[in-house]
């Protein structure tokens, strides 16, 4: 083998090495750190060379002649004689060719670099593309098979670690600029439909932070040494998310037009999005206002799919309106089905506003259901209702007038959905929004992306990137939101969902989403959840307790061990105190210092 990587030292032969752990014993002049890569070349009886490839795991030091502690100063004062001993324990990560055994003891061990690095990581492996994921300690990129990112063989990403610390969001879209902002990422994903149909859905949990992704960070600019890190990945010139659509929920549901409620973004930056009431009922959303396992596992879930049947079954569109108001239709024709998915796909007929309870926003929907319920006709009750029982009946509505003032802003003549078209990143703010219309926004949001993507094929690509995992697909209890995203993890791939999710703690998730995930991510970990983290080794566990932010450690299929990493610090703004100016607000600001430095200084004086 070259010596391109240098000489670092001996397969220590004082203790057993085997086909998955040795040791080097170190030279005096070499230094290495935890994490690096290492080759050795083994000759075999017959002839045979196999190489092994690994990373450094951990790194130890001692006096080799020292029995007890107070031996290391008679050692020091050179009145015991000792030798000082550095070692490296490597763990392998690849056999070329695939034999498995042990390397020989006194073997001469390589740091690996160029070819060697290449093979070490399976890098030669990843012949239908990859997708650089980060940079090693030595400022190296590291590799992900892209037939693992884009649902050819595996999809899905998973990201853990503590709030705040970890970094996980930021990782999450640094793998999407990747993806969706450079020309390797364009050629990654394919051909050209694929590359200008792509498309990401991104939901914004914190703040208003990610409505300023299409901005530059101004600390970027402060901080030199993170271009050359982006230059490492291949990418000359990193900036703003470019092709970039913001959404937020409407101000307030009284008043005409629709404004959205953001403090940090012009409202004309940002659009305001919502549901009509007959896209609410034709897209069976009422299912996602229950979503809690002490609300589905109750006979309240059942009484939540006999209305929302009904409300399909007596859906009309109300004659002369044009801003998505429906007539929920007293009478329903006698050839009329009870099969949701089919009635939801028929085009409403119009009613005039006469024939039933007209339906402009989600009190009208609760005004509706509230006469039904105060009814004498059993037949009506038991057509909405089922035979559920009262106390059923009532539980299901109160639940609906706790949701009024949480959902109802939502729905309402005049608002328009979020629309996959005209950007390749969506960003949905339901930060401000409660805990109850956040599942509502994810779960409707979600569905529309499964059933467009139904028949269609694995391209063009849809990513998701969701905070938060655990609140939507707990590790325990039923929803039809938590199914949904189950249903997302082990069909998605296949279908061009791809989930890249996020969460505290990988064991509060439903463990078809980390477990269906090809790539896992994690930043610095809670100590007493690191146990919950299979796939890193338990020197790396206990490591991942002591990350700094930038950190991660990624582990994929293709690579047998998880490999440690950073990335750099985003060109693109992730909170409004990072965003910079930009030209018209700088050029006007400069402008009015200027009127009022004139001002200022009084009238001109001709001399």
């Amino acid at each position: 083998m070259s010596d391109d990587g240098g000489r670092i030292g001996l397969v220590d032969g004082s203790v057993e090495s085997d086909s998955r752990t040795f040791h080097v014993v170190l030279e005096a002049t070499t230094l290495i750190q935890l994490d690096e890569l290492v080759a050795v070349a083994t000759e075999l009886p017959g002839g045979a060379r196999v190489t092994h490839y690994g990373i450094v795991t951990e790194l130890r030091s001692r006096f080799e002649g020292a029995d007890l502690p107070s031996d290391t100063g008679r050692v020091v004062d050179r009145t015991l004689p000792a030798e000082h001993v550095r070692r490296a324990e490597v763990r392998v990560l690849r056999v070329v060719p695939e034999l498995f055994v042990a390397p020989h003891a006194g073997a001469v061990a390589m740091r690996a670099a160029g070819e060697h690095r290449t093979v070490a990581l399976f890098e030669d492996e990843m012949t239908r593309g990859k997708l650089p994921v980060g940079l090693d300690l030595g400022g190296a990129p590291v590799y992900a098979d892209m037939r693992f990112v884009d649902g050819r063989s595996g999809g899905h990403v998973s990201v853990s670690g503590i709030s705040g610390v970890a970094t996980k969001t930021s990782y999450a879209l640094f793998l999407l600029y990747q993806l969706l902002e450079t020309g390797q990422g364009m050629e990654l994903l394919g051909g050209r439909a694929g590359r200008e149909n792509v498309r990401a859905l991104v939901f914004n949990t914190k703040g208003e932070d990610l409505l300023h992704l299409d901005r530059p960070n101004a600390e970027f600019a402060r901080r030199p040494g993170e271009r050359e890190k982006w230059r490492a990945l291949g990418i000359d010139e990193p900036g703003p998310f470019r092709s970039v659509r913001l959404y937020a929920p409407r101000q307030s549901a009284e008043g005409p037009g629709a404004v959205a409620n953001v403090q940090t973004r012009k409202t004309a930056d940002v659009n305001a999005y919502g549901w009509t009431p007959e896209q609410f009922i034709r897209e069976q959303l009422l299912q996602f206002c229950f979503t809690t396992d002490d609300e589905r596992s109750t006979q309240v879930g059942f009484v939540e799919q006999q209305v929302r049947i009904q409300l399909l079954r007596r859906l009309r569109r109300l004659a002369g309106d044009r801003s998505g108001a429906v007539v929920i239709v007293e009478v329903v024709p006698p050839n009329t089905g009870f099969n949701p998915d089919r009635l939801a796909e028929r085009e409403p007929a119009e009613a005039l506003a006469g024939t039933g309870h007209v339906m402009r926003d989600f009190g009208d929907l609760i005004d509706l259901l509230e006469e039904v319920v105060s009814t004498d006709d059993e037949a009506l009750m038991n057509a909405w209702f089922g035979r559920a029982q009262s106390g059923t009946r009532q539980a299901f509505l109160r639940r609906l007038l706790r949701l009024r003032r949480h959902i109802g802003p939502l729905i309402g003549c005049g608002l328009e959905p979020v629309s996959a078209e005209n950007a390749k990143l969506h960003v949905v703010d339901i930060s401000t929004l409660h805990d109850d219309a956040q599942r509502f926004v994810v779960g409707a949001l979600l569905d529309r992306v499964w059933r467009e993507k139904q028949g269609t094929g694995r391209t063009p690509l849809r990513f998701v990137v969701l905070d938060e995992l655990n609140k939507y697909a707990p590790a325990h209890g039923f929803s039809p939101l938590r199914d949904l995203l189950v249903d997302i993890a082990e069909r998605g791939r296949s279908l061009g969902v791809l989930l890249i999710g996020a969460q505290q703690a990988a064991s509060a998730v439903a463990q078809a989403l980390p477990r269906n995930a090809s790539l896992k991510v994690a930043g610095r970990l809670d100590a007493s959840e690191s146990d919950a983290y299979r796939f890193l080794t338990p020197a790396l566990r206990e490591r991942a307790t002591r990350f700094m932010p930038g950190t991660m450690v990624v582990s994929q299929p293709i690579v047998p061990e998880p490999i440690p990493i950073r990335f750099p610090f985003p060109p693109f703004a992730t909170n409004p105190d990072e965003a910079a100016e930009d030209e018209a607000a700088a050029e006007a600001r400069a402008a009015g210092i200027i009127r009022n430095v004139g001002a200022l200084a009084g009238p001109k004086v001709e001399l």
